[in-house]
């Protein structure tokens, strides 16, 4: 009975500020208060109408240059039209309200368990609001609902959660990354097969219903260097020491343009391929108990810090896959990801400051928009090495005993990722 008061306490507390901040979240997207700048939702929005007639006519967005997604992500902008309400932008935003609402409560029940915690649910419920509107008007939202729930599965139902990580996939890659933590042998093998069955399966029917579904690969192959990647800051900082290149819009998103843009951009593409397969390499070596549950969030966080790092495009959106995978991380209380959460929901916070609140000077390269992003990128960088630091210490030498993913005999509450 006092175990039971004890939890009921200790979900009280997310689920009331979770409770507070989304009903501001509400009134931020609905219109009932204001933002003292455009927060770009409706644009986006928009969009996602116009693609939606576009399926509704039989067909993907050939040609669109800002449709740049694999076949799933038609079914998160189709899925809120089917929603009984009066106009598909609130449709899609109570759409996304549901999944935020679905998280929490999977966050808190999962808190509650033997060897959980409710730190899980304190990150997504203090990390979403830390991007303002924001995550209730992109299709991110979804992707990273979804993800979180093949975390959950995962460690007891490999199939379950292989099968759900294969679904994220198909909206964006960076779901699967997920499986890069699932132990070796059985429940490995389960895992990726039916990943590889339910990407497959539903790419297929989805081009077999829609024609043009690999558009998307010329989508992404010309795109630029946006201004908010981590390859952009140093051209930030160039321009004021008197660097030709400008800011301008393309695929949806300002780019630069300019000498040397497209060299890095390049050179991006390249340490994303090395990066990913440092991090394969580091997994091979692991020792089979450094495999806990939490591995898949922790192994998927690294991951996509390093694609984040990577990547030529850096959208504020992307905040919402670390806190998802932080959330599932901090769920566990041997994680050890505590610490890099912490990081991750403080760049929050300074993504919200880049986009929306001061987006003119980052267009504009002003000395205040290169502080705040180079603050926001030395968070991600440092979270990313403290996840990293652990990973390779037990590669080298065994699994580490502290401030990393720590092994420990598991009961039948906190069962083990592996077969």
């Amino acid at each position: 009975m006092i175990g039971h008061q004890r939890d009921r306490g200790r979900q009280a507390g997310p689920l009331f500020e979770w409770g507070i901040s989304r009903l501001l979240l509400l009134m931020l997207v609905f219109g009932l208060v204001s933002l003292p700048v455009a927060d770009g939702n409706d644009g986006e929005l928009t969009i996602y109408q116009q693609w939606l007639s576009v399926f509704q006519s039989g067909n993907f967005p050939v040609g669109d240059e800002t449709w740049q997604y694999p076949p799933g992500m038609s079914l998160a902008v189709l899925v809120p039209a089917l929603l009984p309400v009066l106009t598909y932008k609130h449709a899609f935003l109570l759409a996304a309200f549901l999944v935020d609402a679905a998280v929490v409560a999977a966050l808190v029940r999962t808190g509650r368990r033997e060897g959980r915690s409710m730190m899980g649910a304190w990150v997504w419920t203090i990390g979403i609001p830390l991007l303002g509107s924001m995550p209730y008007a992109r299709l991110d939202m979804t992707v990273t609902g979804i993800c979180v729930a093949a975390l959950l599965w995962l460690p007891t139902h490999a199939r379950v959660g292989g099968a759900l990580a294969g679904v994220g996939a198909t909206m964006k890659l960076w779901p699967v990354l997920v499986l890069l933590g699932v132990g070796s042998g059985g429940s490995m093998r389960a895992a990726w097969k039916r990943a590889l069955v339910a990407a497959v399966g539903l790419c297929l029917a989805l081009g077999t219903a829609l024609p043009g579904a690999w558009s998307f690969f010329s989508g992404q192959r010309d795109r630029g260097l946006q201004i908010e990647s981590f390859g952009a800051l140093p051209f930030h900082v160039a321009r004021h020491f008197g660097w030709s290149g400008q800011a301008e819009v393309a695929y949806g998103a300002m780019q630069f343009t300019g000498p040397y843009v497209d060299l890095v951009a390049h050179a991006l593409l390249v340490l994303n391929v090395l990066g990913l397969a440092g991090l394969v390499w580091l997994r091979l070596r692991l020792p089979a108990s450094f495999f806990t549950g939490a591995a898949p969030s922790f192994l998927g966080l690294a991951a996509v810090l390093l694609c984040i790092f990577t990547s030529r495009v850096f959208s504020p959106q992307f905040m919402i896959w670390a806190v998802g995978l932080a959330a599932v991380g901090t769920s566990w209380r041997t994680s050890g990801l505590r610490i890099p959460a912490r990081m991750v929901l403080a760049a929050c916070g300074f993504t919200s400051v880049l986009y929306p609140l001061t987006y003119w000077s980052v267009i504009n390269s002003t000395w205040s928009a290169v502080v705040t992003l180079a603050v926001r990128d030395g968070l991600l960088l440092a979270a990313a090495v403290f996840i990293l630091r652990p990973l390779c210490t037990a590669a080298r030498t065994g699994p580490v005993q502290a401030g990393g993913l720590v092994p420990r005999p598991h009961t039948a509450e906190e069962p083990v990722a592996t077969g």
